[in-house]
């Protein structure tokens, strides 16, 4: 059985390739979407372009790389609560899991902000049979699905900064649980 964890845990621990590239690569992804927005002057002009759906093939993307980081991070040594070591190491975990998990909800939070809004259009637009309401209601919700594109954006590349900071600078601190049951072991023989 330990063999199995172990091996399981090496899998997990594999994320070399998507602290270096995935992760890097999806915030420059961000941060062009981020000078992109400008560009725009409405929704439905980045809707039409494609970029409403680059957006959200991003945020997907993003969401998935989370959770996996979230596993990765996981697999480290647990707080006091699990039988682990209270020390550095379950705080570190803490924080960094903290920083991963905002990623990831953010990011599924802003997928299903954007189909609520255009779940809202939709819904709005076959009900208002007045061209006029229409115009003024349609201005409105396309200020706020614009604003909500760009705080989907500007979020999920914050967020991705925040983990690739706390990984970088808090990495050391990390211990595999193989480690510490080591030490607990050593520590109630003797």
């Amino acid at each position: 059985m330990l063999t199995r964890r172990r091996s399981i845990e090496t899998a997990l621990r594999s994320a070399k390739e998507i602290l270096n590239k995935d992760l890097i690569a999806l915030a420059e992804t961000f941060a062009a979407h981020e000078a992109s927005l400008d560009g725009f002057v409405s929704y439905t002009a980045a809707l039409e372009s494609g970029f409403v759906a680059e957006v959200r093939a991003a945020l997907g993307k993003t969401y998935r790389l989370g959770v996996k980081l979230e596993a990765w991070v996981q697999s480290y040594a647990p707080p006091l609560s699990s039988g682990g070591n209270a020390g550095i190491s379950g705080e570190v975990q803490d924080g960094i899991y903290g920083n991963i998990h905002g990623l990831t909800s953010g990011c599924s939070e802003s997928l299903h902000r954007g189909l609520a809004f255009e779940k809202e259009f939709a819904v709005q637009r076959t009900k208002i049979t007045d061209d006029a309401v229409w115009q003024r209601f349609q201005a409105t919700l396309e200020v706020n699905m614009m604003h909500d594109l760009t705080k989907s954006i500007l979020s999920a590349h914050s967020d991705l900064m925040n983990v690739a900071n706390s990984v970088a600078n808090n990495l050391q601190h990390l211990r595999s649980a193989g480690a510490s049951e080591d030490k607990m072991m050593s520590a109630l023989m003797y």
